[in-house]
């Protein structure tokens, strides 16, 4: 059994080290959303863009990769974070890291004028750290009950 952890927790890092330099791509180099045009913006209104997206004209595309994309970005963090790390399987300093990590990539983003720093966008990577984390817990206590039904047998 012991092995057996060791090996998830090997590839947790494995995944958690990919997802990062992916995130790092995404927010700061990918082309395809606009990171090859320097530009410094800012919103500090919670829910203005979020509302803007949801109720003005835009293509559905470009709003659900705007909306759902900022919450499946995180969703991986909120999932490997207490897989790789011990130290991080309450929900309230998962979320913290998620949070941490979220306002850092917004203010580079901001100080390197490499999209916008947008408080809605905090709020939606929070939010997929929290499904993430709720996906990782969910599916521990599934292995925990499925191993304990199998010792009863």
């Amino acid at each position: 059994m012991r092995k057996y952890k060791t090996l998830i927790r090997l590839i947790g890092i494995i995944m958690f080290v990919l997802y990062l330099f992916y995130l790092i791509y995404l927010t700061f180099f990918d082309h395809t959303y606009g990171r090859n045009v320097f530009q410094r913006r800012i919103n500090l209104i919670p829910f203005k863009t979020i509302v803007k997206f949801l109720t003005s004209s835009y293509n559905w595309d470009f709003v659900m990769i705007n909306i759902a994309g900022n919450i499946a970005a995180f969703v991986p963090m909120g999932f490997l974070l207490p897989m790789v790390f011990s130290r991080m399987k309450s929900f309230s300093k998962v979320i913290a890291v998620v949070f941490l990590a979220t306002l850092s990539i917004e203010i580079f983003q901001y100080v390197f004028a490499v999209g916008t720093c947008d408080i809605d966008d905090i709020i939606l990577n929070v939010l997929g750290g929290v499904v993430g984390y709720f996906i990782i817990r969910s599916t521990a206590a599934l292995i925990s009950k499925n191993r304990n039904n199998i010792k009863c047998l």
